[in-house]
Formats: C-alpha cells, structure tokens, sequence
C-alpha cells in the first residue's frame, strides 16, 4: 500500500528570517512523500526573492498586496484540490505558519496517526512548542533556542465561547499527552484529510475570508466540530514555533486587559471583532441562553474596553454591521448541514 501524499500548505508574508531554517527541517523530514507549495501574500522584505533563489519549484503564487491569512490559505487549497492526481484522493493538506521548524518524524507521525484513527477523526494536531531567537541579525535568526514550553496543543474552548490553545505558556511535561480527544486543531499547524477539507468548504471558502486573519480557525471549528468531525492530538508529531501575539492560556480577564496593550492594535482590533463574528455565525439560542453569564463578562468587558480605549477596534466593530447578512447566511448554512448534538459541543467546555 503506497504512503498518502501530503501536501505542505505555507503562506509567507514578509518572514524571509524563518525561511532558512524552516526549509531545513523540510529537508530532514523522514517522510518523502510530500510536497511543499507557497503562496506569498505581498512581502516586502526579500522573501519572494529567497524562495525564488533556493527552492523555486515550492512557489504557487504570489498576491501583489496581502490577501490576509484566511483567503490566502483558501486560494492554496483551491489551486491544490483543482490540480489533484487521479492517485492522490487519499492525500492530506498540512497547514501551517512560516515561522516554524519542524521536527524531522512530523509528518511521518501525522500520517501514521491519521491511518490508525477511525473515520470520524477529521483533523491532526501536532504538539507545538514554543522557539526564540536569541539574536536577530539583518536577515536571518541569528541563533534559535528550541525550549519545552508549550505554545498549543490543540483548541480548548471556554463557557464564554472563547477557544484558547490547550497548554500555551506551560512547561511540557507531557501532561498532555494522554489527552489526545481535542476540541479542534489550531490554525498555526494542523493536518486534514483533502477528503474532511472538501466537507467544510463553503463557496470555495475553508477559512471564512471576512476573518482576513485572527480567530478563523475558531470559526473553522465550529464548523468543523457541528458537520460531525472530531479531532486528534499527535504528540509524538512536534513543532516549535516563534509566536508573535500569545499569552498564557490561564488568565485572568483583567491580565488579559493589561496585555492587550502590548499587542499590536491592528491585529487586537481584528481580534475582538471576529470573536464577535464567531458568535454571530455558530451561536445557537440554546446555547446562548446557557452561557449568557460568561458570555456577557467576556465580551462586554472587551468591547467595552475597546470602544473606551482602543480607537482601531471602535473603528472596526462599528463597521462590522455591513458583514452581518452576509454572516447569517453562512449562519444558515451551518444550522442546516450541523449533526452533532449542542449538548455533545458543550462536554469541551472548561
């Protein structure tokens, strides 16, 4: 029996220091049967030119401005499944951030994972761990330290409706790995089945591109948890990631509130927007009225801030009115194609 095919997802946008060492842990892979393909979202600082120089055959395409993570994950997916071998209907899409090395077994791991699990598992969560840069020079990391603490295990999602990634921030000690049932997979490296990926795509959408970037991968597992799939977490599959917006996955809502200040103000605003979006889309009444408390803690508290302090989210959270047609209709289509029971979805809450 011939190994899946697995089909590397990357989008680049301006992370031509990442490139080295990531393109290094592709070449140190134990699995062969891959192949990696890039999409950049409009850089500016040399990354187009370095893949074009070393591995030119792994770009797909180019976006003359950035088209944001969500579509520009959507438009690699289109142009994989439009250009699929007869022989490769059983193959698999890796999603994931540029700014990422790779263990050398990964994808070996995440493969054997998804042959052993049964047919209702849709999704394979590497563990991902946290990587620094000890010093940066003028176009490359300079040195890496690969540490033991956890930057997510998979999605967890909260009374409040707000997922969070399982662990982040924790010193690995394998606490996790025996908690393999997960909520859903993150957004910052996943492996699906192109089979699961064509089950969840709407009008040609896997991420919902309104997102642009930022909580599309919660919208995603609503979605992907309502139509019927579970989802796997591989420890043994491991990946270390330089994370440039994370915090603790416990938190209280006032610490939250005082890092929120040192995070960027575009991507904070796009943030608490389409948390907003998520609600709208995959909220059901029932479950609405259940988590009534927390929800109204959580987000009033952040819009409230918002709208108070941080002019960029005020500014985007009064122009949202515009995507709410368009959000309940895809609200519509979640309602009619959902199988699993609410009360199954809530069992996750923690």
């Amino acid at each position: 029996m011939n190994s899946p095919h697995v089909y590397v997802h990357l989008l680049t946008w301006n992370d031509r220091r990442y490139l080295p060492d990531l393109f290094a842990s592709f070449g140190d892979q134990t699995y062969e049967n891959f192949t990696v393909r890039i999409l950049d979202n409009g850089s500016t600082d040399g990354t187009l030119e370095y893949i074009a120089q070393h591995f030119p055959k792994t770009l797909v395409s180019r976006n003359v401005k950035n088209a944001g993570f969500a579509e520009g994950h959507n438009q690699l997916i289109r142009y994989t499944i439009d250009h699929l071998p007869a022989e490769n209907q059983d193959a698999h899409i890796l999603l994931m951030n540029s700014d990422m090395i790779l263990s050398s077994n990964l994808i070996e791991k995440l493969v054997e994972a998804a042959s052993q699990s049964e047919d209702i598992v849709g999704g394979f969560q590497p563990k991902v761990l946290r990587a620094f840069a000890e010093q940066y020079g003028d176009e490359v990391l300079e040195e890496t330290m690969r540490s033991d603490i956890l930057d997510t295990t998979g999605l967890s999602v909260s009374r409040s409706w707000r997922m969070t990634d399982r662990g982040a921030g924790e010193l690995d000690k394998g606490q996790y790995d025996d908690k393999t049932d997960i909520f859903a997979p993150t957004g910052t490296i996943a492996m699906y089945p192109i089979a699961v990926i064509k089950t969840l795509l709407y009008n040609g959408e896997f991420f919902d591109k309104h997102f642009f970037a930022y909580r599309e991968d919660c919208d995603l597992a609503w979605r992907f948890r309502k139509i019927g799939w579970q989802a796997k977490f591989v420890p043994s599959a491991k990946a270390y990631h330089y994370r440039g917006m994370y915090g603790a996955a416990k938190q209280s809502w006032l610490k939250r509130m005082r890092n929120r200040k040192g995070q960027s103000k575009f991507f904070a605003a796009l943030s608490t927007r389409n948390q907003l979006l998520v609600l709208i889309k995959n909220l059901t009444i029932g479950s609405f009225i259940l988590s009534l408390p927390w929800i109204l803690f959580n987000e009033g508290g952040r819009v409230a801030y918002a709208m108070l302090f941080e002019p960029q989210t005020r500014k985007r959270l009064l122009r949202m009115w515009s995507l709410i047609p368009e959000m309940l209709r895809r609200r519509r289509n979640i309602k009619e194609t959902a199988v699993t029971p609410e009360a199954d979805l809530r069992s996750y809450f923690r």
